[in-house]
């Protein structure tokens, strides 16, 4: 069976060679993500390079940083005690076991008494309990080591900065000169950080919104219907909220996105022990079934592949889970869904064809496509038929790598509907050994080659052309 979950492998050092990417492609990697917490302008000119010059069509997903809040030097051997107080502050200095030093310009403004600071992924939590317009002390509530340069987090806390910085500015610019087909935003808290992506980034170019942090799981419904997707950020989001939430939380998001069909990504630690093992655990494996039986559409390797010891070996045994969860999928049910931003014209047809296609036995469902939009919300409704998709639009082409189950075909510009038809039936012979009189469904929008066009649906017999 062919796999229809989408795999996003992370690029670094691991990878950083023309070889090693197109290893990489060739054990299934339909997504590369460049991460811009790390690397070079010139290494991800160099993946974009090497991913073009592939036989094989792959997306490329930018990964904006976002604000990076942390711990400055620390002398060595800095032990924080569990209930002691400590002094917090943003002006740059050495920490210690009294005073603590955090980069954030808006320290005193933003964090009131009570909330609670989050040091390394949560391994030392301490609780403001007094604060000034210049000073701040917290009581330590877990202690431990304080290294140097550690991230911080404010779960409790509305932060007043934006969340772009002027690294994630001069990135997305540089993103649009790599004709980029995906970026993905780091930290979004509401609809209006998309917004000030939008305005950005080259019009074309489709928007990830990470789920991250508990003011995103509160905005989440606004956040979906200014994304083109959203992606269940797990590391990050797992320090925000208890632990005990997040299988929960991932259901939420995955449930509410795949309603407004919008694409959906789950990412974070979901072969994590493949960084040095040649196996997963069994928990990994667990973990990636329910992803995909809750309707993700893509699973996301992040140091796996990108400083793991062997990356392309991680991809194919991913590959090997998709395929065994798709082929026992439940891929038949058509759900009703809330639909928001998509028009009800082509969600309508998408659904329309699903159905038909399910209850005819249809081998295949057709898309013509400019956009991309039709397919996505044709594989929101997980039909049980393979979608093939035909475009003649390159960035089109390229990201509907990331879509569940479609297969694109790139083609040149057709004027006529029957040039559809038959270009269609021609392509299922001669690629897939469709036979004659075998039944597809078309979907496609007259006059060819407009925008939200999307207004047929036939049935086709193959050999009628």
């Amino acid at each position: 069976m062919t796999r229809k979950t989408k795999i996003i492998a992370t690029v670094g050092p691991s990878v950083n060679s023309k070889d090693g990417i197109d290893k990489l492609i060739n054990s299934g990697a339909d997504v590369l993500r460049l991460n811009f917490s790390h690397g070079s302008n010139e290494d991800h000119s160099n993946i974009v390079k090497w991913a073009r010059e592939h036989d094989q069509s792959v997306a490329i997903m930018q990964d904006i940083q976002g604000q990076k809040i942390r711990t400055g030097e620390a002398k060595n051997g800095t032990i924080l005690k569990a209930s002691n107080n400590i002094e917090i502050t943003n002006k740059d200095s050495t920490s210690d076991e009294n005073s603590l030093y955090i980069n954030y310009k808006n320290l005193y403004k933003d964090i009131n008494s009570g909330e609670r600071i989050l040091i390394d992924d949560g391994q030392i939590t301490l609780r403001v309990v007094k604060k000034t317009r210049s000073s701040m002390n917290a009581q330590i509530e877990v202690g431990g080591e304080l290294r140097s340069n550690q991230g911080v987090a404010f779960p409790d806390t509305s932060l007043s900065v934006s969340s772009l910085t002027e690294k994630d500015l001069k990135d997305l610019k540089f993103g649009n000169e790599l004709d980029v087909d995906i970026v993905a935003v780091s930290f979004v808290r509401n609809a209006n950080d998309i917004t000030e992506v939008k305005k950005i980034i080259n019009k074309n170019i489709k928007i990830i919104a990470k789920i991250e942090l508990k003011s995103a799981v509160k905005n989440l419904g606004e956040i979906i219907d200014e994304s083109d997707g959203v992606m269940v950020a797990r590391g990050d989001l797992g320090v925000q909220l208890p632990l005990e939430k997040i299988p929960f939380v991932q259901k939420q998001i995955l449930d509410e996105a795949n309603a407004k069909g919008k694409i959906t990504i789950t990412a974070t630690e979901m072969l994590q022990s493949m960084k040095d093992s040649h196996r997963p655990t069994r928990a990994e494996v667990t973990d990636i079934t329910n992803a995909i039986l809750e309707g993700t559409d893509c699973v996301m390797l992040s140091a796996e592949t990108a400083i793991g010891k062997h990356p392309e070996v991680v991809v194919e045994v991913m590959g090997n889970i998709c395929k065994e969860v798709d082929s026992r999928n439940d891929t038949s049910t058509i759900k009703f869904k809330e639909q928001s931003v998509i028009d009800t014209l082509t969600t309508s047809i998408a659904k329309g064809a699903v159905q038909i296609a399910n209850e005819i036995d249809a081998k295949a469902i057709i898309a013509f496509t400019e956009t991309g939009r039709t397919p996505l919300l044709i594989s929101n409704y997980r039909p049980e038929a393979p979608i093939f998709t035909f475009t003649s639009i390159d960035k089109t082409y390229n990201q509907m790598n990331i879509l569940w189950g479609v297969e694109q075909i790139k083609i040149t510009r057709l004027e006529t509907t029957d040039e559809m038809f038959k270009i269609a039936d021609s392509w299922l012979q001669n690629n897939k050994n469709y036979k004659k009189n075998d039944k597809v469904v078309v979907v496609a929008g007259t006059p060819p080659n407009k925008e939200a066009a999307t207004n047929l649906i036939r049935v086709m017999k193959i050999g009628e052309f």
